[in-house]
């Protein structure tokens, strides 16, 4: 019954969403375009790169514009459906109004995530779309194996969530939080390239402790076939162990919060 009811107010949250954009419908447009156009420019610099150089070592141009399409497309939907989670939570915290969400008959974590709709992240989600449908037709890659890469793309996105949720519960405790957008910026860092670039320290550390690299490199190599579907299993794990992580350290930050000016 909870469920029905968190989803019932995630559906009047992004209506009254939409609606808030459509009144300032050129602003809202224009902000959708740059931000798609923005996404377009990197697999175009990728086009530059390959042009005058080898590129990546092991990834051919369509390879990697794949790969960049699809770290686009996850974080398009980390941003229309999560991201707003952090600038929420800091804001109800400097406001003093997060008692106000504790107070409602919902997980607080919950609750928040069903009001952090955002429109202008489906413009990502769009290109991204574009961008990895563009390099599936280059590629020819149209086969069953589509399956487990949009699984894996659903376990990337809880990892994104998992990542949004450590940063919020920081807020519950450091001052000068907007910086902790900053947190997640560093962390997908290292999955903008694929992982078998880096050395073998690193890439454990982003497959196993900060899983950042099931963001993109996973569910692309599954799709190309570099990498056995029986390894999804072992990298899902440190995914969900990360997600529980992120849980309890935001329950063990609530109850460090002391109200409005605590």
């Amino acid at each position: 019954m909870k469920l029905k009811k968190l989803f019932d107010i995630w559906k009047r949250n992004a209506a009254l969403r939409i609606s808030e954009s459509m009144a300032y419908k050129m602003g809202f447009l224009l902000q959708c375009i740059s931000l798609f156009i923005g996404d377009l420019i990197i697999p175009f610099v990728s086009v530059v790169m390959y042009s005058i150089s080898n590129g990546i070592p092991g990834w051919s141009l369509n390879q990697f514009i794949l790969f960049q399409g699809t770290l686009i497309f996850v974080i398009g939907l980390w941003h229309a459906f999560f991201a707003s989670v952090l600038g929420l939570t800091i804001d109800s915290i400097e406001e003093g109004t997060f008692d106000k969400i504790l107070l409602r008959p919902f997980n607080s974590l919950a609750y928040l995530m069903t009001i952090s709709f955002d429109l202008e992240g489906l413009a990502e989600v769009f290109a991204g779309i574009c961008i990895v449908g563009f390099a599936l037709i280059k590629l020819n890659l149209f086969s069953w194996l589509l399956l487990p890469y949009a699984l894996i793309i659903i376990l990337a996105l809880l990892f994104e969530l998992s990542l949004t949720v450590i940063a919020s519960a920081f807020a519950f405790l450091f001052i000068k939080t907007w910086r902790l957008f900053e947190l997640i910026n560093v962390v997908e860092r290292f999955a903008r390239y694929p992982a078998d670039i880096y050395s073998f320290s690193i890439r454990f550390i982003i497959t196993f402790l900060v899983p950042a690299a099931i963001a993109s490199y996973y569910p692309v190599g599954v799709l190309l076939g570099r990498i056995p579907l029986t390894t999804v299993i072992w990298v899902a794990l440190p995914v969900f162990v990360f997600f529980g992580v992120s849980l309890v350290l935001w329950h063990f930050a609530i109850r460090k919060y002391t109200s409005a000016g605590g």
